[in-house]
């Protein structure tokens, strides 16, 4: 039976519990980028058990409720992720019992044919305390799912990035088992793994989890806008435009104006752009 935009708006989401550990906050930032320089001391807080720093981009997969939209009924082979923004209320805690609510906030209709993007909203925090935590808004696209009519309030949009030269570039090479690494983390879809799977959703090889192209991101403002060291951020935004393929070179075109930060990714070797409209702010 084709979803309906009412029925995705009512589609009931349980709650999420999750105790995140330290081999879960190393496994994300290993698979999002830093361990690129394994003996840089700043990199090792983040990748060592002592005085470990969270990766914040880690909230993305906390307390996760899984593929919901397959569950809701959408097609779920025809679906890609389209833009993601995390909001970082405080740092993610080590052995603290998690939990997450989650619901959708819209549904857009494109018309038959054309797909849809659905919008939802999920709010970390821990038992006993509401006070948000982390804030992850996603927004999938459902190329399968036009002509299901439109509910909730869209999103405001994001804003492109800079019209001038980047104020910095960084360069780094995605693993080529980055897709098998990453799906660790819990997104476990087939289309990041599964070659049969990801030619029937019309992909010549699985792709990237664009929430791992998301880390990456995080990390290349981590590692950009200092000197010295990594700095985290507490908010950060991006439209996915186009599919990372594990092996692909990124590169980050980064834009510094007062305490807004900018930036785009691409793929020169295809002459992809494959985030932008990215926007963070640091912790």
């Amino acid at each position: 039976m084709p979803v309906s935009a009412a029925s995705l708006m009512e589609f009931p989401i349980p709650d999420v519990r999750q105790t995140v550990n330290a081999r879960d906050a190393i496994l994300y930032a290993l698979s999002t980028g830093y361990g690129a320089e394994p003996v840089d001391g700043a990199h090792l807080r983040r990748l060592v058990e002592r005085d470990l720093i969270v990766t914040p981009t880690l909230a993305n997969v906390v307390a996760d409720p899984g593929p919901l939209m397959e569950e809701a009924g959408v097609d779920w082979q025809q679906l890609v992720h389209a833009e993601q923004r995390l909001t970082i209320h405080r740092p993610i805690p080590l052995g603290t019992p998690l939990r997450s609510h989650s619901r959708v906030i819209s549904v857009v209709d494109r018309g038959p044919d054309k797909g849809m993007f659905a919008t939802s909203e999920r709010t970390i925090v821990a038992e006993g305390d509401e006070t948000p935590i982390a804030s992850v808004i996603q927004t999938n696209a459902c190329r399968g799912d036009g002509g299901c009519g439109s509910a909730g309030k869209p999103l405001e949009p994001l804003h492109p990035v800079p019209d001038r030269s980047a104020d910095a570039v960084f360069t780094i090479k995605v693993p080529a088992d980055a897709a098998l690494l990453y799906r660790l983390n819990g997104d476990l879809n087939p289309l990041h793994a599964n070659p049969a799977y990801a030619a029937g959703a019309g992909f010549p090889r699985p792709i990237l989890h664009g929430l791992c192209t998301f880390g990456y991101a995080s990390y290349a403002i981590a590692r950009s806008v200092v000197a010295e060291g990594l700095v985290d951020v507490g908010f950060i935004a991006a439209r996915f435009t186009a599919v990372v393929f594990p092996g692909d070179a990124l590169e980050f075109d980064i834009w510094r104006e007062k305490s807004d930060i900018h930036f785009r990714a691409r793929v020169p070797a295809r002459n992809a752009t494959v985030l932008d409209y990215g926007h963070a702010r640091l912790a």
